[in-house]
């Protein structure tokens, strides 16, 4: 903000043709009741709806005169600093409240349950979450599974107001730095009561702006690193990593005080009895073997995951998006068949919580949903794991729905899009002696002339019109004659060894002949009086019987039809009843929409699996990719459409397609669908992935779990309707129950020395190294 000050900046944005409608699509964009699809929607915005200080008050209190290209005006632009990003360490430093030790949570604060270890010597926020659940739920009168002999009474801490934090920061004496000096922030000159009765180290800055006790969300919790740190301590415990398991010699010590769990405790001989969720030599082989040869996602999806399978032993070298994706795709899933019941479940509920919370679009209910699921996944982890399991980020997901509710959808407000950002900044740092002075040259000169691009003609090529990974050419095929469907104007490209061939059968031709025919709106109504038709001449025929007749005939009765009747069609409407010429232009990949299609002979020996198909409709179909063809009509007009043959999974529930409460589908890979209906048009396609479950012992049925992969360069959709990352379905609802849990496995009863592994600390590559992956 010193180097690089706002408010020019924002009038430019006003000023270009492209961008200037984009600032204004928060206050005119549609917005359907009950759904959260972007921050102007959610409740923050919407409370305050009318950025460093100086600047910031001046674009409040006068506003800067501002020229609005779309609208050829000129306004007075005012502008508001809605809230901050930032990693839980940065968030202490901009709000100035200290973001470690018992009191480091910014919205339990004082009212906190959480305590220090006695041997840990670390703060724990285990049994700090029954107090959220509600007044009459069975967990809080439960005196076994969580702190032994206590009943919680206490109701929820409530989210105080700006106003009120306001006056604890006077009355606690916090002052910003610039009046007391850096130095003045060490514990011996701290308010009194900093640490036991409060956490304000000083007053930030951004209470001089006259509105900021009015936010309702004044600093974001960081949905990145909190799903980060939470995959690596539960991932660490799981695996039993030295030095970084939650579950050590000192915790051991400190459950006797805390829990009644005795079969858990230290044996008179110094040793510990191995927990259930622990996972065992043969488990902990068949996940890293998993990792490395069958989890496999499409191009572009995640870094390559076999690579961080350390020895057998760790996953290391992950970076934050390598743990989103596993804790939101893979965990849900992964130990079904690796850890008891009642510890997968708990375990993948977190990953489904993620997964919801993460969607593209919220729903005000989906959110309410969540907030109450977080709480009973936490008791749930809470009965299965100890208390050194419990740090700040397992606690701090609790408060995460909350700030959903007032923020809008997270991908607005986590940190992946700066982290980035900053990796690219720290490239431009060529003279280290002057480290900040050589950043902002270099995004000086990178800002220039990316406006100055905005006035080049758009032909002309510059380095942001270079085209993408995935360009699909971006230009729809245009016909003479109007009136000719989107199906034969869709927008893609075929790639690698496009070939001429055959049609490899009649049947095959006449398939894809009648399926073009019936996706067309026009031929809707011709296949209406088909059918009645049918129906006339054989009144006992079966819905069946009239598929096959639809799939036979149709196409020669509607070519007969139209010949001999007396009404006058388009011009494509005849050539397209013509039925295709009989070469087809055939290619292994195909870009479009933001995916990359391969077929499965072109993509199976690959790193990446780029084949998984998925029709949705009344019924979902599932299947793999087995030819991209290009489809050529005859005629002056040169009809073309590209079709999907694909081989298809039995899509009946049950049978060959199965979904639990979590939310996770799967299909039966040894079943297929019997009918013969192999083609699709690729507009009407979605890319899947799907992925064998890790298996100890095999079965006679492979059940292959489905994800669903979001098309890359999208945010919203191909319509404000279209959610792309996940469609928002039912929210999954965790179980809850309050039997008694046997912790130790009944089937290894081992015990081990009590090895005391200190805690360390990771030295993590830079995350966002792209040479590093």
């Amino acid at each position: 903000m010193w180097y690089l000050p706002i408010t020019d900046r924002l009038k430019r944005l006003y000023h270009s043709e492209r961008t200037s409608a984009s600032m204004r699509w928060h206050a005119e964009h549609s917005r359907i009741d009950g759904e959260v699809t972007h921050p102007s929607d959610a409740k923050a915005w919407q409370h305050f709806n009318t950025p460093l200080i100086y600047e910031l008050q001046q674009l409040w209190y006068t506003g800067v005169s501002t020229f609005d290209y779309s609208e050829q005006q000129n306004f007075t632009m005012r502008a508001v600093l809605m809230w901050t990003i930032s990693d839980f360490p940065a968030y202490g430093m901009l709000s100035g409240w200290t973001t470690h030790g018992r009191l480091s949570c910014p919205y339990c604060m004082h009212r906190t349950d959480a305590f220090q270890l006695k041997h840990g010597r670390k703060t724990s926020w285990f049994d700090c979450h029954r107090r959220f659940l509600p007044v009459s739920h069975p967990y809080r009168k439960n005196k076994k599974l969580f702190t032994k002999n206590k009943v919680i009474r206490a109701p929820p801490p409530v989210y105080f107001s700006g106003e009120y934090l306001a006056e604890q920061l006077d009355y606690w004496g916090a002052q910003e730095t610039a009046k007391c000096g850096g130095n003045w922030h060490i514990p011996a000159n701290m308010p009194d009561g900093y640490l036991v009765d409060h956490n304000w180290h000083k007053k930030s800055i951004f209470w001089q702006l006259p509105y900021w006790k009015d936010l309702l969300l004044r600093h974001n919790l960081d949905v990145m690193h909190i799903e980060k740190f939470f995959f690596d301590n539960l991932m660490y415990t799981l695996l039993n990593v030295q030095g970084r398991s939650k579950d050590n010699l000192k915790t051991r010590l400190d459950l006797p005080d805390i829990c009644s769990r005795p079969e858990l405790h230290l044996t008179r001989d110094g040793k510990v009895p191995v927990p259930i969720f622990r996972l065992f030599a043969v488990a902990k082989s068949t996940l890293f073997e998993w990792v490395k040869s069958d989890v496999t996602f499409p191009d572009g999806y995640v870094s390559k995951l076999s690579r961080t399978a350390e020895q057998g032993q760790k996953f290391s070298g992950m970076k934050s998006h390598d743990f989103h994706v596993f804790m939101q795709r893979l965990l849900p899933f992964a130990m079904a068949e690796l850890l008891p019941r009642n510890v997968h479940e708990a375990i993948a509920g977190i990953g489904t919580f993620f997964r919801d919370l993460c969607t593209r679009t919220l729903t005000e209910e989906g959110i309410h949903q969540l907030d109450n699921n977080i709480v009973i996944l936490l008791c749930n982890l809470e009965k299965i794991f100890p208390p050194s399991f419990f740090d700040v980020m397992e606690h701090l997901p609790i408060h995460l729905p909350h700030e959903a509710a007032l923020g809008g959808p997270v991908q607005f407000w986590w940190m992946y899009p700066f982290e980035r950002f900053m990796k690219h900044l720290k490239g431009k740092a060529k003279n280290l002696a002057r480290v900040e002075g050589s950043i902002v040259a270099g995004s000086l000169t990178e800002e220039t002339s990316h406006f100055s691009s905005y006035y080049f003609a758009p032909t002309v090529r510059t380095r942001k019109r270079a085209p993408r990974r995935y360009d699909d050419g971006g230009v729809a095929p245009v016909y003479a004659v109007s009136g000719v469907p989107d199906i034969f104007a869709q927008i893609g490209r075929l790639s690698g060894q496009i070939k001429e061939v055959w049609w490899s059968s009649d049947k095959d031709r006449r398939s894809a002949h009648t399926y073009i025919l019936l996706n067309c709106d026009y031929v809707q109504p011709f296949e209406s009086i088909f059918v009645t038709q049918v129906k006339e001449t054989f009144p006992d025929v079966s819905e069946k019987e009239i598929e096959k007749l639809k799939d036979r005939d149709f196409a020669g009765w509607l070519k007969q039809y139209v010949h001999y009747g007396t009404e006058i069609y388009p011009v494509w409407f005849h050539e397209l009843l013509q039925g295709p010429i009989t070469r087809i232009t055939t290619a292994p990949m195909y870009f479009t929409r933001g995916y990359v299609f391969h077929v499965q002979a072109h993509g199976q020996n690959k790193a990446t699996t780029n084949y998984g198909i998925l029709v949705s409709g009344g019924t979902d179909y599932y299947g793999v990719l087995q030819e991209i063809i290009e489809v050529q009509y005859p005629g002056l007009l040169n009809l073309r459409c590209i079709l999907f043959k694909c081989d298809w999974y039995d899509p009946v529930i049950g049978r060959g397609v199965r979904t639990n409460n979590l939310g996770v589908v799967d299909v039966n890979a040894s079943r297929r669908y019997q009918r013969f209906e192999p083609f699709i048009l690729a507009s009407q396609a979605q890319q899947v992935s799907f992925i064998p479950y890790p298996r100890i012992r095999e079965t006679g049925v492979l059940w292959l779990f489905v994800i669903k992969i979001a098309p890359r360069g999208r945010i919203i959709g191909v319509s404000d309707e279209i959610p792309l990352q996940n469609t928002q379905g039912d929210i999954y609802v965790p179980e809850h129950t309050v039997e008694n849990i046997i912790l130790i496995d009944q089937n290894n009863r081992e015990i081990e020395e009590a090895g005391d592994y200190s805690e360390v600390e990771d030295v993590d590559s830079d995350e966002f190294d792209e040479n590093s992956e």
